[in-house]
């Protein structure tokens, strides 16, 4: 009898501690932040932010003393950024993160090198509201009068930090969907804080971007589209959408100058580059909630083979060579391809690219198109002879095709993506 009593015990309470256990609703995202001579570093701020709509997913936190961090994610997809004062942030400005998966019970590992920044700057704070309400998840832009800027993410108290900027005069202001944002002024000196640069913002913008997209030469299949802020180069939060049978909308876009860009995604496709290099990206120009029209080409894009970062990451390949061979896969109907080395801390090209001079576009270096690899510098026109170790580069290839009716004589037919191309050179 007293057997059987205690056996039942046992049932009733392993039953109990089931019934208590709390069923597992998220993953786990962490990682260790170090620089680049391996020593971790604390205090770093990690913003995490949803892929599938280019927003903060309101999990911000720094690392702790030993350079870790954690944080509870649902399932889904998402990218990080990572920033600290003196440090260039991650990914490097003008860079597009890329997604990850978060699984249920699953722990996502990211760890970072971080490098020195070679700018002397300050810090501007401050908090953003709409009335007595703060308003996370903003993008907060610090810019000048010669159009640099630098930027931060307002987290769920409203307050953010804009790292790393130069002493200047700066005006400051908020971007998020259905707000519209005053603007502030900031003096900034150099190793200084530059407090209590406030924002106040307004409910209600209701502009309305819309279009379609085509694919030019491949397969059609549903693309990200994104509002970008011309300056900062960076996706307003919650300014973008998807394709759906090749069409888009994005409501709730406030006043304001936007560059318009679809397929950020590392997918095989990539904008139209012979529009872009020649005219620019298209702008869109919002005003008292009006509906404004951009269309976009899409074609598949130029494979890069080597070296680059893996196409599910923005973490650089590293390399000790300081004039790498770069290698890609040939694209059909290409008479010539351009290569574009751009230093990614500074957005300076230093190696190929175009010119533009007089309204006119050129070529700095083309190659032959039969080719399928370069050498850094192998025409001696670099302005900086070899790669500098510690920097991070992102190269990138161009294919071109002949056209007597062009009124250059020739069409940017592709281009490699985006997100690819990342490398570290290293000693």
């Amino acid at each position: 009898m007293k057997k059987i009593l205690l056996i039942g015990l046992v049932v009733l309470s392993l039953a109990s501690c089931k019934k208590d256990e709390e069923p597992v609703t998220t993953g786990t995202l962490s990682g260790t932040v170090t620089n680049a001579s391996g020593a971790v570093l604390a205090d770093v701020l990690i913003v995490v932010y949803d892929a599938n709509t280019n927003s903060p997913a309101g999990a911000n936190v720094k690392t702790d003393a030993e350079g870790n961090y954690t944080i509870e994610l649902e399932p889904g997809n998402y990218y990080i950024k990572v920033f600290k004062q003196g440090f260039e942030s991650i990914p490097p400005k003008g860079v597009t993160a890329i997604p990850f998966q978060i699984d249920l019970g699953i722990t996502e590992s990211r760890s970072f090198e971080m490098f020195v920044t070679t700018v002397s700057g300050g810090w501007v704070t401050g908090k953003v509201t709409d009335g007595a309400n703060a308003v996370a998840n903003v993008l907060v832009v610090a810019s000048d009068a010669a159009g640099e800027s630098f930027s931060a993410i307002s987290d769920t108290e409203g307050v953010y930090t804009i790292f790393n900027v130069p002493a200047g005069n700066y005006g400051v202001m908020g971007w998020a969907a259905t707000y519209n944002s005053d603007e502030k002024a900031a003096s900034v000196t150099a190793d200084a804080e530059t407090g209590a640069v406030d924002l106040t913002l307004t409910a209600g913008a209701a502009g309305v971007v819309s279009g379609s997209v085509r694919h030019l030469a491949t397969g059609n299949i549903d693309v990200d589209v994104a509002l970008i802020h011309p300056l900062s180069k960076e996706s307003i939060p919650g300014l973008s959408s998807f394709t759906v049978a090749d069409n888009y909308e994005i409501p709730g876009v406030p006043d304001g100058i936007y560059l318009a860009r679809a397929t950020f995604e590392n997918d095989n496709r990539v904008m139209d580059p012979d529009r872009i290099t020649k005219f620019g990206e298209p702008e869109v120009a919002i005003s008292g909630g009006n509906a404004v029209t951009i269309d976009f080409d899409v074609t598949n894009s130029v494979t890069l083979n080597a070296p680059t970062n893996e196409a599910s990451t923005t973490i650089p390949f590293e390399t000790t060579s300081t004039a790498p061979t770069f290698e890609w896969t040939p694209y059909a109907s290409t008479s010539d391809y351009v290569i574009e080395v751009m230093d990614a801390a500074t957005g300076q090209v230093v190696w190929g690219g175009f010119s533009h001079q007089q309204g006119v576009i050129g070529k700095n270096y083309t190659i032959g198109g039969g080719a399928t690899s370069a050498v850094y510098n192998e025409d001696n026109s670099a302005s900086v002879a070899t790669l500098v170790p510690g920097r991070i580069y992102r190269w990138r290839i161009y294919a071109s095709k002949d056209d007597a009716k062009s009124a250059v004589g020739w069409n940017l037919i592709s281009a490699s993506e985006d997100q690819m191309g990342l490398i570290k050179i290293v000693q």
